[in-house]
């Protein structure tokens, strides 16, 4: 709704004071940054550890029977439908590669990076996930079509692809003009999210391939000229399919516009074979 005149002067200095506030965090490395899970971390050590074996990971994972529980079923999704279901820790390790339990460990873990207990922002940070859920899903299926391309960075790329959502809602609480016009919000958020996403994922040391789609995603007018298709192209495809039917500006771009659709021959109307869709349903079943 159109604001009064007096209430718009508030607004314009209460925005303008926000992106001052997040500017001078980004710089003093104040920004509230999201951490993963200690016993996430304390696996990623040990995949981190070119002395460690798939014994060490297994002894880590272990003392959690949630993440036990996640990760086997991981091995047993779509990513990495075996011939046999995978019943026990060691082999869904095997089964996934010691190395490529890195991303697993990230995917499983991720829904507890969105969580919060301020309850000014916390449906919209269950959305957020939900939306980051399909994305990061729907560019895992994709993935698998893409020479070179690996459905778990896919996954995770599309998990933190808005990761910038989370300090900045949280930051926005301190600024009642901010929460009260969720509309003016989501267009803030919108143009300072990459960012300031892009500070989270450098300091969790995600690959780089990772930190491009953070910084990237949300420019519709990127033309990677000839080079082969990437993690961006992806997670951009991706991102607009999962907002398709929804009031988000996304919705109503013009796919033939964008060169990621093109880039990885996927049709306009974005249809999947009812196959892709039922694996792409399964992945996402898998982190909620």
């Amino acid at each position: 709704h159109p604001l009064s005149s007096a209430a718009s002067d508030v607004y314009k200095r209460q925005v303008k004071d926000f992106i001052n506030a997040v500017r001078e965090d980004l710089r003093a490395n104040k920004i509230y940054l999201p951490t993963l899970p200690t016993l996430a971390l304390e696996a990623l050590v040990v995949i981190n550890d070119p002395d460690s074996s798939a014994a060490d990971l297994e002894k880590v994972i272990s003392k959690d029977a949630a993440l036990t529980a996640r990760l086997i079923r991981y091995a047993n999704s779509p990513l990495y439908r075996g011939v046999n279901t995978v019943t026990a820790i060691k082999l869904a390790i095997t089964r996934i590669g010691f190395q490529r339990v890195k991303n697993a460990v990230y995917a499983v873990t991720m829904k507890e990076v969105f969580r919060t207990n301020i309850k000014a922002v916390e449906q919209r940070m269950e959305r957020l996930w939900t939306h980051s859920v399909k994305v990061g899903a729907q560019a895992a299926m994709l993935a698998k079509d893409q020479p070179g391309l690996d459905p778990d960075v896919a996954l995770v790329a599309g998990l933190v692809h808005d990761i910038g959502h989370i300090p900045l809602l949280i930051k926005a609480c301190e600024y009642a003009e901010l929460t009260k016009h969720p509309d003016y919000l989501d267009r803030l958020v919108l143009k300072l999210h990459p960012q300031v996403g892009a500070s989270i994922v450098k300091l969790w040391k995600f690959d780089p391939a990772v930190v491009a789609v953070v910084e990237e995603h949300e420019d519709l007018t990127r033309d990677p000229g000839n080079v082969p298709v990437n993690y961006v192209d992806l997670v951009q495809v991706a991102n607009i399919l999962a907002h398709e039917g929804t009031q988000h500006p996304l919705a109503r771009v013009e796919r033939q516009n964008i060169k990621a659709f093109s880039r990885i021959s996927l049709p306009v109307d974005g249809q999947e074979a009812p196959e892709t869709e039922e694996d792409t349903r399964a992945v996402e079943d898998l982190l909620f």
